[in-house]
């Protein structure tokens, strides 16, 4: 019993230590339009390997934005009280190419409307430096 009890109380302790060092989004905007503004996450780029890492995105939805969003995310009725994208990507720096790993859709209080693993579907792709991932780039590749 005190073996167990020991080991519940390490456990509390790792996750108490784990989510005090764990970042919490630096969301910075690096682009905005009448559908969307476009946030790059400073504190989120994780190196991979040498040249490459990962990184998160965040778009927050004007009110047509958000129709427009819904249309392209058939799945998802029109309804929906879609506010935000988070995106996460990972980038070879030196190529300026990247490809998506994941979507997940919230509503505006951050709960999920839908998650989805896009890692295996989607393809390396070229990031013109007029895009916005072409901003997140130069962000976050010169760190």
């Amino acid at each position: 019993m005190r073996v167990k009890l020991f080991l519940l109380s390490m456990v509390a302790v790792g996750m108490m230590a784990a989510s005090a060092f764990a970042a919490s989004p630096d969301w910075f905007k690096l682009d905005e339009n009448e559908d969307s503004s476009f946030f790059f996450d400073r504190s989120g780029v994780t190196p991979l390997r040498e040249g490459v890492i990962q990184v998160r995105t965040r778009v927050v939805y004007s009110d047509q934005g958000r129709k427009d969003a819904l249309k392209v995310l058939a799945e998802l009725p029109d309804s929906t009280p879609l506010y935000e994208t988070l995106y996460s990507y990972e980038i070879n720096c030196a190529e300026r190419e990247g490809h998506l790993l994941a979507a997940t859709h919230l509503d505006k209080k951050g709960g999920t409307l839908r998650s989805t693993d896009l890692s295996a579907v989607t393809e390396w792709e070229e990031f013109p430096p007029d895009t916005r991932m072409g901003l997140v780039i130069v962000q976050a590749c010169t760190r």
